[in-house]
């Protein structure tokens, strides 16, 4: 999976495209996840960590994401960070024009 598939995978999860919802909180603790998996840990040993509350049903689908491209994390969580900071129509245009460029 490149940046652009796992930045939108990871953006789309937690955001409401209907209701310009965007839960930064679970995308930062995905961010912080993603670190943990480039420092060594593995799902198991985030299994009972405070850091997945809210994506319990993620964490281990970031860790495949890891795994498929882990020298591309740094640039992924350097996105998702840009990201966060955004105002929300920026942040939904964003999706939008991610979304475009990955159509096949």
């Amino acid at each position: 999976m490149n940046e652009f598939k796992a930045f939108l995978e990871v953006v789309s999860k937690f955001t409401d495209l209907k209701w310009g919802d965007v839960r930064d909180d679970l995308i930062s603790r995905s961010i912080k996840v993603l670190r943990k998996y480039r420092e060594g840990k593995t799902p198991e040993d985030l299994k009972n960590s405070k850091l997945i509350l809210g994506i319990e049903d993620f964490y281990e689908k970031l860790y495949e994401i890891y795994k498929e491209n882990p020298q591309s994390i740094e640039k992924l969580t350097e996105a998702l960070s840009s990201f966060i900071k955004a105002p929300v129509p920026c942040k939904l245009k964003i999706i939008n024009i991610v979304e475009t460029l990955l159509k096949e």
